[in-house]
């Protein structure tokens, strides 16, 4: 099993889905972008599509990234830098996003941070992947999130790495709504 080989369910939920607006913490060497970038626009025009990654990529390595997703047709922008310091500011300028993949740093902090960010780029519908749930950072951060406003899932996607799926409970959302008219 490749560590980092194609994320067959991620594409399953983007085409399930019609995810349009894509997150991705820890874009590797952008494969996985750009995989499920054309799942994506197999429902949708390219430019309707955009994608966000954030990883430290070296020069070149970017540049290689920004290549293979200029050929997919869909807007794009890469981070470049510890998602500890640079996703905190990008958060601010980002859209709501559909899907969004933290497959980052495994520590605690690290997993954290990302984790504290991607909830505020959560729509009612936004589904959070957390790859890796079998490190002890990651787990312990999963743990840790409210299952009283998340509704969390760990998968085990055959041939890949245990993951947990994150969503908003949505009766919470509508019972709060009713109480306060």
């Amino acid at each position: 099993m490749s560590w980092y080989g194609a994320h067959s369910f991620l594409n399953e939920y983007i085409r399930k889905n019609h995810c349009k607006k894509i997150l991705e913490i820890g874009v590797f060497n952008g494969d996985n972008a750009v995989a499920m970038v054309k799942v994506a626009i197999k429902d949708s025009l390219p430019e309707e599509v955009e994608y966000y990654g954030f990883d430290f990529f070296d020069n070149n390595l970017f540049q290689q990234i920004e290549l293979k997703l200029g050929k997919t047709g869909c807007k794009f922008k890469l981070f470049k830098g510890d998602t500890v310091d640079s996703l905190p500011r990008a958060v601010k300028t980002l859209p709501k996003m559909d899907l969004i993949f933290i497959d980052g740093g495994k520590s605690y902090r690290e997993a954290s941070s990302d984790w504290a960010c991607s909830w505020t780029l959560m729509h009612d519908q936004t589904a959070v992947f957390i790859h890796n749930y079998e490190f002890l950072g990651v787990r312990r951060m999963v743990e840790n999130i409210s299952k009283e406003e998340y509704q969390v899932e760990i998968i085990h996607p055959p041939h890949d790495s245990d993951s947990a799926l994150i969503k908003k409970i949505l009766v919470l959302v509508k019972e709060k709504k009713h109480l306060t008219k």
